[in-house]
């Protein structure tokens, strides 16, 4: 199942405790130079030469601060580069590279041993448009009816349910179709797209909790993992099999009005994960059953590169998008730990790597690139990542945790 929110105008942090472990809720999504998407919904814009923070109001751009609000600094903004801001300090030492067709030596794929007859299947976040408030120091959040709603698929029944997180009810129960897996929400927050193991996508109008149109695919095709484009006009659908000659991620047009397929790229054996990179340009796909995974161009449906990482289940990427958080489960079993592997964007070359509890699933970065959180579905624990200090602390919720999310 998985767990994502419905749109929401105003936002404060707040923790939430379910049967299967804790859930942390925030959102942060950046462009790797110029900063635009530091929050979903919102982005910064050079208006007469000055920084300026903007959001959509009724499909049009519209004007919500030039002064400091919330995270936004305009002081942290450059409007001097052809009139596109670029957030200071943000530059890669070396070029963003997106078009290798091999990538760096030293990344030959490796031979596959024999496949396991298991698999985790992560469960991706997609965090809604709000503008983020950052509370004074130690004080607690006070439970707010703004609080965001949040999406859960049920496997089993084939549906869709809507919690309010604050207080925490049931909204809605929305019936789908059968074996429903993971859920992303458009960036206007109109509509939740669900992926159905069974040849499906659903896509469902928020504002009314109901099913608006149901696409059907090629019963060759088993949805699964979902990333939705920036601008909103792709959603990029990971098929869970290893059907010959090669698995694919289906290219889906969200533009047109039957949600039209513009492209298959073909990738690693049962891909089950797709995360963007904050700007959109690649795409990482990860796999519980693959001894590696895949970074995929954007711009061209291309494969980049194949990195010789096993058993991946998840990603999370830094504000700039220059390093990349791969959540690994090899030699998890029997509660041995896992990895989290810190990847450079750029030369796609591990730069770090950090022991976790077993089988890690979801990851997810908070605002100001401080801490990664971790959920270890096999052993019960949350590692938390403070990549200032590069320590990891993991502790024993107990459940299968399983979500993450920030609202802060």
């Amino acid at each position: 199942m998985t767990f994502h929110f419905s749109r929401s105008t105003r936002l404060m942090s707040i923790g939430i405790v379910l049967s299967m472990g804790w859930f942390l809720f925030e959102a942060c999504e950046c462009d790797p130079d110029t900063k635009e998407q530091n929050f979903p919904g919102f982005w910064v814009a050079c208006v007469n030469n000055k920084p300026t923070l903007m959001t959509y109001n009724d499909n049009n751009a519209t004007v919500v601060s030039t002064d400091q609000a919330g995270n936004f600094n305009p002081s942290e903004y450059d409007c001097s580069h052809n009139g596109s801001p670029q957030y200071k300090g943000s530059e890669s030492s070396s070029p963003f590279q997106i078009s290798s067709p091999a990538g760096p030596a030293g990344y030959a794929r490796q031979g596959h041993a024999t496949t396991p007859q298991y698999a985790f299947l992560p469960q991706l976040l997609r965090d809604l448009p709000f503008l983020p408030h950052v509370p004074a120091p130690n004080t607690p959040p006070q439970c707010d009816s703004s609080y965001p709603d949040v999406l859960q698929t049920n496997h089993d029944a084939g549906g869709l349910i809507r919690f309010r997180s604050c207080p925490f009810s049931v909204v809605a129960q929305i019936p789908l179709g059968t074996n429903t897996l993971q859920v992303a929400i458009t960036p206007d927050g109109s509509t939740a797209i669900v992926t159905s193991f069974d040849s499906t996508v659903f896509f469902v109008d928020l504002s009314t909790n109901t099913v608006k149109q149901t696409v059907l695919l090629d019963s060759g095709l088993n949805p699964n993992g979902i990333a939705i484009s920036p601008d909103g006009t792709r959603a990029y659908i990971t098929s869970f099999n290893n059907n010959t000659p090669t698995p694919v991620i289906v290219v889906m047009d969200l533009t047109s009005a039957n949600k039209n397929i513009v492209a298959q790229i073909p990738t690693i054996q049962f891909p089950s994960g797709a995360t963007l990179t904050p700007d959109g340009s690649q795409l990482w796909i990860t796999s519980p059953l693959s001894f590696d995974m895949a970074v995929i161009d954007t711009q061209t449906n291309t494969n980049i590169i194949n990195l010789a990482i096993n058993a991946t289940t998840d990603v999370a990427f830094n504000s700039t998008g220059t390093t990349a958080y791969v959540t690994s489960g090899a030699g998890a079993g029997a509660g041995q730990p896992g990895q989290v592997y810190a990847i450079d964007t750029a030369t796609f070359q591990t730069k770090q790597t950090y022991t976790v509890g077993a089988s890690p699933s979801d990851i997810q970065m908070s605002y100001g690139d401080q801490w990664l959180v971790v959920n270890n579905n096999a052993d019960g624990s949350i590692s938390v990542i403070d990549l200032q200090q590069k320590a990891v602390k993991t502790t024993n919720v107990g459940g299968t945790p399983s979500g993450i999310a920030f609202v802060h």
